[in-house]
C-alpha cells in the first residue's frame, strides 16, 4: 500500500469532531442538571448533536475515500504511461 500521510483538512477535522463531542455533552449535561427533566427540546438536542457526530465520521470516511481513489487514479495513469513507453 502507498503512504497514508496525514493533512491539514484532516487534522481540523479531528479536532473540530473532538471539540464538537465535548461541548455537545457538556451543554447538553447542564442542560439537563439545570431542568431536572427531559424534555422535547432536549431530546431535539441530543438527536441534532448526534446527526452532527454522523455527520463528521461521514466526512472524514469521504475524505479519506477520495484519497484513495487518487492515488488509484494515479497508479492507473503511471501503469498506462509505461505501456506506451513499451511499444
Amino acid at each position: 500500500m502507498g503512504e497514508n500521510k496525514i493533512g491539514a483538512f484532516e487534522v481540523i477535522l479531528l479536532v473540530v469532531g473532538i471539540a464538537a463531542s465535548f461541548l455537545g455533552f457538556h451543554l447538553i449535561n447542564q442542560a439537563y442538571i439545570m431542568e431536572k427533566k427531559i424534555t422535547w427540546m432536549m431530546i431535539i438536542a441530543i438527536f441534532n448533536w448526534l446527526m452532527l457526530l454522523v455527520l463528521f465520521i461521514l466526512l472524514s470516511l469521504t475524505v479519506d475515500t477520495s484519497k484513495k481513489q487518487l492515488a488509484e487514479i494515479k497508479n492507473l495513469a503511471k501503469s498506462i504511461n509505461q505501456k506506451k513507453g513499451r511499444k
